[in-house]
């Protein structure tokens, strides 16, 4: 196990293994972009950020070339510590995926009202020249979750839809002698559309999910789609387009989740000190990893699936062997 730290109590927002596996990467709180060599433990590499109420995100294009997202949207040429900018402005909570081959940057927003739509949705860019390409379909009111296949011919991005009106009521103790209030508020259906990349047509759409789709992942055969909503973990099998396994732990929201590189486990982290490993086969937790470092927000694995990170909200990253 390796322990690193920042040195103080601000949250790590996401971390990310580079492409051979050696460094890892942090966007961390007190608002540097950090870089660890793996194999000394010491920051080989920083960038300092401003800080953005929107949130950020940050992922590997290449060896040499990251990708992050606060303020604006920048790339980092890692070597020369060179930050460029490829475009200013935010959306609310953006995230960043890169496809498998490097070629192309997707981003998605996340919005929780569609009354109150900040953003694009789905921009899907060429990083050899940071264009974005043509709009996709149905790409709006995006929720946060995205994730490509190992092959890259499929995009699965999170979204809401506005179904109707739904009442609601609010009581009151008898002794205030209040009449019970009615009123109504929106309805919305959370799904998951699966697309075909680069065109972006929707070829299956996956309703139901009940709360904003935050995260999703592939498999690496890319037959099994992985997704979170709030407290609830749902798992589809594409091919056949049934679901395999839903599972629901209490209130607390999962944070993250990842398939291990032989695609036997999936790994997630729920906002507390425990990551669960879940057996891809029973769809079963089948083992837990409980580390004393604050609450766990993020986790990811290394290319070569031998070993995992999470990140917590208390300024440290834990590295451990994956069995």
């Amino acid at each position: 196990m390796q322990l690193l730290s920042i040195g103080k109590k601000q949250r790590i927002y996401t971390v990310a293994f580079s492409p051979d596996g050696r460094d890892l990467a942090a966007v961390c709180g007190d608002l540097l972009l950090r870089i660890w060599d793996l194999e000394t433990g010491e920051v080989r590499r920083s960038v300092p950020f401003p800080h953005a109420s929107s949130g950020y995100d940050a992922a590997y294009i290449d060896a040499g070339r990251m990708v992050f997202s606060g303020i604006d949207l920048n790339w980092w040429d890692i070597e020369p510590n060179g930050w460029n900018l490829i475009s200013a402005g935010a959306p609310w909570g953006r995230r960043l995926r890169v496809s498998p081959d490097g070629k192309y940057l997707v981003e998605v927003d996340q919005v929780r009202s569609t009354e109150w739509v900040t953003g694009p949705g789905v921009i899907v860019r060429d990083t050899a020249t940071w264009e974005p390409l043509l709009p996709m379909e149905a790409a709006e009111t995006t929720t946060g979750g995205a994730a490509f296949s190992p092959d890259g011919r499929f995009l699965a991005t999170g979204h809401m839809q506005h179904v109707g009106r739904r009442r609601r009521s609010i009581g009151f103790p008898p002794d205030l002698g209040l009449a019970r209030v009615e009123f109504q508020v929106n309805d919305y259906d959370y799904l998951v559309h699966l697309r075909e990349f680069p065109s972006g047509q929707v070829v299956r759409t996956l309703g139901g999910w009940q709360q904003p789709v935050t995260e999703l992942a592939f498999s690496p055969g890319g037959t099994v789609l992985a997704g979170t909503a709030g407290p609830r973990l749902r798992v589809w099998d594409v091919a056949a387009d049934r679901e395999l396994a839903l599972h629901k732990r209490g209130t607390k929201h999962f944070k993250g989740l990842a398939f291990g590189a032989g695609g036997q486990f999936l790994a997630t982290v729920s906002n507390d000190e425990t990551v669960r490993i879940w057996d891809a086969r029973a769809w079963e937790e089948y083992r837990t990893y409980t580390w004393q470092i604050g609450k766990l927000l993020n986790i990811a694995f290394a290319p070569d699936g031998l070993r995992a990170a999470a990140g917590s909200d208390k300024g440290q990253i834990v590295i451990w062997d994956v069995d």
